[in-house]
């Protein structure tokens, strides 16, 4: 039985017919009044269902039978899906922490609860990416490096590219260390734009924001750049949060491209 489930999408980014993309809900009506957790992740998961993972493609209308995630490890890497032979298991095996491809049909995607997920499209060259943007990750320039990666595989130029960072903790509810302000600091001329202090060693980090600027050093424009503007840890009934709740659920959040017509 097919149960309506409603994903988050940025009305902003939804521009293309030829690009689908989505945010996971913490949970959906499994009937009137009755919700179920959504219980998404990697393959291997035990926690993961195969049932709710097909429950998303189909309200998405995606014909796939498969999710394309990464190994997500907190780095910097990024993989290129461009072996349309290549399964759903074959590329969880690859260590990364951001995924491109310009094949069509095939979802690709990333699990957060916390971390900043990042959707990039190139309309003008047909080519998507998904990012886990973690702390760490930003802190490596996760961003930046993905764009590069598509501008060196596909010939991406950066202002052609649109970004969509989803739901998030936000810089209202991330309190760190100075140990994890350090690296901001040497990456990040202008890091004093996403932290703030709160006490003496502890501050508080805005990842979004710091994705931003990271996007925006790398070329992208201002205006191509969209946010959803939900804090996780905030909209706690609405998002999973490691922050608030320790052992949690994942947000799913994935892009798909969509055949073209032939160009002329």
């Amino acid at each position: 039985m097919k149960f309506p489930l409603k994903t988050h999408a940025i009305d902003s980014f939804s521009f293309s017919p030829h690009l689908v993309h989505a945010f996971s809900p913490r949970s959906f009506e499994r009937e009137k009044g009755v919700y179920e957790e959504l219980l998404l992740g990697r393959l291997d998961d035990p926690r993961s269902s195969s049932h709710h993972r097909q429950l998303l493609l189909e309200n998405l209308n995606i014909g796939s039978k498969e999710l394309f995630f990464v190994k997500q490890v907190h780095g910097d890497r990024v993989f290129v899906l461009e072996d349309p032979q290549k399964s759903a298991g074959q590329v969880e095996l690859e260590e990364a922490d951001a995924l491109i491809t310009h094949l069509t049909e095939k979802p690709i995607a990333v699990l957060t609860a916390d971390c900043v997920p990042v959707i990039l499209y190139d309309p003008d060259k047909h080519v998507a990416g998904v990012i886990h943007a973690g702390r760490k990750g930003t802190q490596l320039n996760i961003v930046s490096k993905t764009i590069s990666m598509l501008s060196r595989v596909y010939g991406s130029r950066p202002h052609d590219v649109v970004m969509a960072l989803g739901p998030a903790i936000g810089g209202c509810c991330y309190e760190v260390e100075d140990s994890c302000i350090a690296p901001f600091r040497e990456n990040y001329p202008g890091w004093e734009d996403f932290v703030s202090a709160k006490s003496q060693n502890k501050f508080m980090l805005d990842l979004l924001k710091a994705n931003v600027m990271d996007g925006t050093r790398a070329g992208i424009s201002k205006e191509n750049i969209h946010r959803s503007g939900e804090c996780t840890s905030c909209n706690n009934d609405q998002w999973f949060s490691y922050r608030k709740e320790g052992t949690t659920g994942r947000i799913v959040s994935l892009a798909m491209l969509r055949e073209e017509p032939a160009r002329v």
